[in-house]
């Protein structure tokens, strides 16, 4: 009885998603009282009203980190949509080649990982999803195709759910993300051929096998180098901007050079450069802010909010919510954007941003109150208990759930990261690497997420055909799964040897 009371909060989401259909932000919330609730009234798991306060005032402050980065990355999405920029960028990939399998693997490794990188929140799928549709593909497929092409979740608005995490598990935030990247590889080439084989079926794999090859691999390795060398906040708009260009340059060698400047004289009046302006200047300006040690320091000591009492400080200046900020007022005077569009921008923004914010803030603390109560610690021995070291297994499983339920990397990291980590050091397994598992595992089964799929059904207007998209989703979700927990059994018999 007292494992299932300790479970219940987390049961308790899975009854409002599923059962009762709520939103995230409800049913965070409401799986927020529940908790509360056990630990006032449940004598094993009892807190005064201080420490449940302690706690959750505590998730508040986590779920700062990530809505001051998120605030600004949806911010400048819509600000670079009024400007016409990311249909600019679309076009432009669109006329680099006629070929529509390499447009399919540009926009899915290229497009959505740099819009997700620097945005979040699964907005790439509300722009790549009608590229498709106007590149001729069904609804249906276009759907499936924008799902796939979210494959850059860990490093989504910055890496906000992977820095959660390094902060919720205690870990280095570089180890964290290089090893999310690492086990991620093979995922991102399965995704890349999933998206060829919904493009074109086998024929389309058999004839391009050697691109689609060859952009994996670019992919993938980048962002494993940015990741370990350079920033992992930076690792996913770097890589997609390397693999972006590789793929032009891919379509130019295959197109003669006058059908090329035929294309690019088509192309919108607004100079390609001037549109990816402001992620050269944010990716720039990160750089910079983690490359030079002076500079560096100076933002890590100055404007810094800090709370002893919560173990907890966020230095504002270095933080990427920061730079996103100062490219918003770039993207504003470079584009000469009007201030009823700024304003109507920062509506769209605030209706966007603050649901995800109190379900994010609901979630963490949930974490939070539970780890204070004692119920992590409890789930955390009987899990250990039941598998042993095969919880290695199922901690890829552990996290696509958490990352199926929310459609969050961030909610996910707060719901399981924590007790994933505990049950690791229970049985003997690398805690760090579990961190990995859940970072990874989770991130990439947000895009099969319910709510995702229903907003998927709904933008392209297949309604009828949500059931269906569901399915095929969760499925390529599941050999994604499958593809992790391999990696994580080898990548931990390495370590062993």
């Amino acid at each position: 009885m007292t494992v299932f009371i300790a479970l219940f909060p987390i049961l308790s989401i899975f009854l409002f998603l599923f059962l009762f259909k709520l939103t995230s932000l409800r049913a965070g919330t409401l799986s927020f009282l529940i908790t509360v609730l056990i630990t006032l009234l449940y004598p094993r798991f009892h807190l005064i009203p201080e420490h449940i306060l302690h706690s959750s005032l505590k998730g508040l402050l986590i779920s700062l980190i990530a809505a001051y980065v998120l605030f600004f990355g949806i911010f400048l999405f819509h600000l670079m949509n009024s400007a016409g920029g990311i249909q600019s960028i679309a076009t432009f990939i669109s006329k680099a080649t006629s070929d529509r399998i390499l447009q399919v693997m540009i926009i899915v490794v290229g497009l959505s990982p740099l819009i997700e990188s620097t945005s979040g929140f699964g907005i790439a799928f509300m722009i790549v999803a009608p590229i498709f549709i106007a590149l001729g593909f069904s609804p249906v497929k276009s759907a499936l195709l924008g799902l796939v092409s979210l494959l850059a979740v860990p490093w989504g608005a910055l890496a906000t759910g992977t820095v959660i995490g390094a902060e919720l598990g205690g870990l280095s935030l570089q180890k964290l993300g290089a090893g999310s990247a690492m086990l991620s590889i093979p995922v991102f080439a399965y995704f890349i051929l999933i998206a060829v084989y919904l493009a074109g079926g086998i024929q389309a794999i058999k004839e391009k096998w050697k691109v689609l090859l060859l952009l994996s691999i670019t992919f993938s390795l980048s962002i494993l180098f940015f990741n370990t060398f350079v920033s992992v906040e930076l690792a996913g708009v770097l890589g997609s901007l390397l693999t972006t260009g590789i793929g032009i340059v891919i379509s130019s060698l295959k197109n003669n050079r006058a059908e090329l400047a035929t294309s690019m004289e088509e192309l919108p009046s607004i100079n390609i450069f001037k549109v990816m302006s402001p992620y050269i200047i944010l990716t720039v300006f990160i750089f910079i802010s983690r490359l030079w040690t002076p500079f560096r320091h100076f933002l890590e000591s100055h404007a810094v909010i800090k709370f002893p009492s919560f173990s907890f400080s966020m230095a504002l200046l270095y933080s990427p919510g920061f730079w996103l900020f100062v490219t918003c007022l770039f993207t504003i005077y470079i584009f000469r954007i009007q201030k009823v569009t700024v304003f109507l921008t920062l509506q769209k923004t605030l209706k966007q941003w603050i649901p995800f914010t109190i379900s994010t803030l609901a979630f963490v603390s949930i974490s939070e109150v539970m780890a204070t109560a004692g119920m992590t610690q409890l789930l955390s021995d009987k899990t250990g208990a039941l598998f042993g070291t095969s919880f290695l297994l199922i901690s890829p499983l552990i996290g696509g759930i958490g990352g199926y339920l929310t459609g969050s990397n961030t909610g996910s990291n707060a719901m399981f990261i924590q007790l994933q980590m505990q049950t690791a050091g229970q049985v003997g397994l690398s805690p760090d690497l579990i961190a990995m598992s859940q970072n990874a595992s989770s991130s990439h089964s947000t895009m099969a997420s319910p709510s995702r799929v229903m907003l998927g059904a709904s933008l392209c207007n297949v309604q009828s055909e949500e059931n269906r998209l569901l399915k095929q989703i969760t499925l390529i979700v599941l050999g994604a799964i499958l593809i992790i927990g391999l990696s994580l059994f080898l990548l931990n018999l390495t370590l062993h040897q």
